[in-house]
């Protein structure tokens, strides 16, 4: 597993790479930005995302876990 840091919204993310690798990162960053819902019930940006070919798994500071589909 790799991981890489990314800013969102002036924080850096720890982003660990799971069976893909930082090409994606756009499509991450793009989908963190257009997905609107899930970022709107997260009181804070998340901690960590988990980043898969097809989702990401963002991780709260209070222990929740989100899903949103990567495009």
């Amino acid at each position: 597993m790799n991981s890489v840091n990314v800013f969102f919204n002036h924080d850096v993310v720890q982003v660990n790479l799971f069976g893909t690798d930082q090409k994606l990162i756009p499509s991450l960053l793009s989908a963190l930005k257009n997905n609107k819902i899930t970022l709107s019930s997260m009181k804070e940006p998340p901690v960590r995302i988990d980043l898969f070919s097809a989702e990401a798994v963002l991780y709260s500071t209070e222990g929740d876990k989100y899903s949103i589909p990567i495009f």
